[in-house]
């Protein structure tokens, strides 16, 4: 196991950028150690690693650099990767760019992302809100007309608060995931509806409504859907 670490750290500094690191800084990012890679780059590395659950553990674990939180989920065997993982996962999470990578690569492909995404976004956490809000909008972009899109209804329901109410990361997330749910008819419907009973003198909650009015209709017209 030590071997294959050292191996892939390897390739991390062979493929260091520090260009992007620095920028990364600027901005705030706040890892220990910072490669800056791109995720093309991971990818790769992740495409050159045979997948092993306890090699992404040990990644996970290595909280100091980015990219092996980056590349842990890359490399966990799906079918491997079970709900207490996930929840235990969720707990160490450190930021919004690992916590993507996890939605984007892992989380949504296990049977209970759905479930996942409801619970975890009833958390008072902003960052397990957020990574519910993403997970969420990961299986829709791969479900998009699955009928178990209706099950998504707290999630949803919970991003609807969040986009009314912040200001935050949580508040992108929410909205990326109801406008992805616009693609999804019963699911658009649910929210429009709940949405227009909630816009009365509420500024925020109109302008909502308004976006992703639009989205589902540009939605409609590129896919050949009948809008009516």
């Amino acid at each position: 196991m030590q071997q294959k670490l050292k191996e892939i750290k390897i390739k991390f500094r062979h493929a260091m950028n520090g260009i992007v690191s620095h920028n990364m800084r600027t901005q705030g990012a706040d890892y220990k150690i910072n490669f800056g890679l791109t995720l093309p780059l991971l990818k790769r590395i992740a495409a050159e690693t045979t997948p092993d659950a306890q090699l992404a553990e040990a990644l996970w674990a290595d909280t100091a650099v980015r990219e092996s939180m980056m590349l842990a989920p890359m490399v966990y065997p799906i079918e491997e990767f079970d709900e207490a993982e996930a929840d235990r996962w969720l707990d160490t999470m450190p930021n919004t760019e690992v916590a993507d990578i996890c939605c984007k690569y892992l989380f949504y492909r296990r049977p209970f992302a759905i479930q996942k995404a409801n619970r975890w976004s009833q958390s008072d956490v902003a960052l397990q809100q957020y990574t519910a809000f993403q997970l969420a909008t990961a299986w829709l972009i791969a479900h998009p007309d699955s009928p178990e899109a209706s099950a998504l209804t707290p999630v949803t329901e919970s991003a609807m608060t969040q986009a009314v109410k912040r200001h935050d990361n949580r508040a992108f997330a929410a909205v990326n995931l109801l406008k992805q749910a616009m693609h999804n008819d019963p699911l658009a419907t649910r929210i429009l509806s709940s949405l227009q009973t909630q816009t009365g003198d509420n500024e925020r909650a109109r302008l909502l409504l308004d976006e992703l009015t639009e989205e589902q209709a540009l939605y409609r017209e590129f896919s050949g859907r009948d809008s009516a």
